[in-house]
């Protein structure tokens, strides 16, 4: 829902003071000009924690119509199931030795993942106790933006982008236009870790500076848990 007018005005005259404003400010900036956003294509995601750090907000972009069910992604959104079925495929069985191996769980952890998700039918095992994904489950292909708002500190700003791809496509680092200059003159080092750099001004105007470089989520596991997420917040909103 959007700000009354006079709620607006605050957010502007405190944008220099408070990171919720910025972000109040940035959300509002995305859905007037993104049009994907408005008519439901992609979705806006707040402090959404993937076990890389909470991002102020998230843009989460679904390319194709594949969905998954409520009770479905509630599993993916668990860290623990996510190991799971990041290390699976549907015609390459994993034995139960190879993921406690490769997850790191105990056997104990495993076990009980596995149940669930055998229960709900996103994996099958097969005769000699190895386990395959469901046929018919199915992985949409999302493309996340993780966007990360501070005052001052843009070192900080920036560590915080570069763990967002661990989940995220792109990462960008968002300042008021006032305290951004010292960002601006070590704008080589966003380039260098493909970190994009963004400002807004105490008119409501945001400048890019430098466009975030699109990467494949580093973590498998972590970019299942914001699938899950993004799905689950579609089932409650």
């Amino acid at each position: 829902m959007m700000a009354r007018s006079c709620d607006y005005d605050y957010f502007l005259n405190t944008l220099t003071l408070k990171e919720e404003s910025l972000v109040f400010l940035l959300e509002t900036l995305l859905m007037k000009n993104d049009k994907k956003i408005n008519d439901g294509r992609k979705k806006i995601l707040r402090e959404m924690d993937c076990w890389q750090g909470r991002a102020d907000l998230v843009v989460a972009e679904t390319k194709n119509e594949k969905i998954i069910p409520k009770e479905k992604a509630v599993l993916l959104s668990n860290l623990t199931n996510a190991r799971v079925i990041s290390l699976l495929h549907k015609k390459a069985p994993r034995t139960l030795s190879f993921l406690v191996k490769r997850t790191g769980l105990t056997e104990q952890t495993l076990k009980k993942s596995l149940r669930t998700l055998l229960n709900e039918e996103i994996i099958v095992e097969n005769s000699n106790r190895s386990y395959l994904l469901h046929q018919d489950f199915e992985i949409p292909k999302v493309i996340f933006n993780a966007y990360e708002a501070k005052l001052h500190n843009w070192r900080r700003a920036l560590y915080q982008a570069t763990q967002y791809f661990g989940f995220a496509n792109n990462s960008w680092v968002v300042m008021p236009r006032k305290y951004i200059s010292p960002a601006i003159n070590n704008i080589e080092l966003f380039r260098i870790n493909g970190v994009g750099l963004i400002s807004i001004d105490e008119k409501g105007e945001f400048v890019i500076h430098l466009k975030a470089k699109k990467n494949q989520p580093s973590k498998k596991a972590f970019y299942l848990v914001g699938i899950g997420k993004l799905f689950v917040q579609n089932y409650y909103t």
